[in-house]
């Protein structure tokens, strides 16, 4: 992790987020002023400190992460993938008393993130509503999708498996979402697939557009669709 300067560039790339969607230059400048904003940058695979998530939320400027239930070491299932523009962590914003370390955060390659203080939430409603309202429209948006997530496990299909492990194991380096594979008989093994399940799986996902192969290599075309499979 290396600490940088926030710059012209980060806000332009940060006025983006949809929390600020309807707010001017000046007013995002100011919010982020009042708050307290930092900025760092990844490497593919690190860990996000949860000291330095505590207290904050977060904002990808550049690259994605993926955000897992607890250590993805042991198991953990990957809950979403916060690409370029989009925040994490949200629920520190408005000072919910849930802990966000709670979960894990990954780089996916090299990523640069904005961590920006949290704020009372009558604070947050009373000086900032235009970011207020913004902020309870992302928390039904997320409700919605964590709703999905619950439909998807109820169902295992080996197109849900294998997106699953793609947007688990993808690299975002040199512009391009892609996972390298040994060999399919090794992925069917590793997502308790046959192989005629995992062939008919990925031919699906490569028909509607979510996947495009490559010799040993898979590339994510379409990695929204990939996660609501």
């Amino acid at each position: 992790m290396n600490a940088e300067k926030f710059t012209p560039e980060d806000l332009q790339a940060v006025s983006v987020c949809r929390l600020f969607d309807g707010c001017t230059d000046d007013e995002i400048r100011r919010f982020l002023d009042d708050s307290g904003v930092n900025v760092c940058s990844f490497r593919g695979g690190e860990v996000l400190p949860s000291e330095v998530r505590a207290g904050s939320w977060g904002i990808v400027i550049a690259g994605s992460v993926r955000i897992f239930s607890g250590d993805e070491g042991g198991g953990a299932m990957l809950l979403n993938v916060v690409s370029s523009g989009q925040p994490f962590d949200i629920s520190s914003l408005a000072g919910c008393k849930g802990s966000p370390v709670m979960s894990e955060v990954r780089a996916a390659g090299k990523s640069r993130i904005a961590f920006v203080g949290a704020m009372d939430t009558m604070r947050l409603l009373k000086d900032y509503p235009g970011v207020g309202a913004n902020c309870m429209g992302f928390f039904c948006g997320r409700i919605a999708f964590l709703n999905r997530k619950i439909h998807t496990l109820s169902r295992t299909t080996a197109e849900q498996k294998l997106a699953d492990y793609l947007l688990s194991e993808f690299s975002a380096e040199g512009g391009r979402a892609e996972v390298r594979v040994k060999s399919c008989v090794e992925l069917a093994v590793r997502l308790n697939l046959s192989r005629a399940s995992l062939y008919r799986a990925l031919g699906i996902l490569e028909q509607s557009g979510c996947i495009a192969r490559n010799g040993k290599s898979i590339e994510l075309l379409d990695v929204a669709a990939l996660q609501n499979i």
